[in-house]
């Protein structure tokens, strides 16, 4: 066999792919929430706990820059 015959080296070796691809998707959410002008490792740490649910709040997020710049009166000389 590939993996051995010990059933807790083929558990700890699939545990330890599992949490590798979990870290790797968790970077997507994070991402997206940080060009919305948001915290890249708190959203991180996030997704990484809550996948699913930080995934669907991420496609909900309102920019925050934007509303900021736009909120602004410029100031001129007139």
């Amino acid at each position: 066999m590939i993996i051995g015959t010990n059933y807790r080296t083929a558990i700890g070796l699939f545990g330890t792919l599992i949490i590798m691809l979990i870290g790797l998707f968790s970077t997507y959410p994070a991402v997206r929430a940080y060009e919305s002008g948001k915290n890249f490792a708190k959203w991180y740490i996030f997704s990484f706990l809550l996948f699913p649910v930080a995934l669907i709040a991420s496609f909900f997020l309102q920019d925050v820059r934007n509303k900021s710049n736009q909120e602004k009166p410029e100031t001129g000389s007139q």
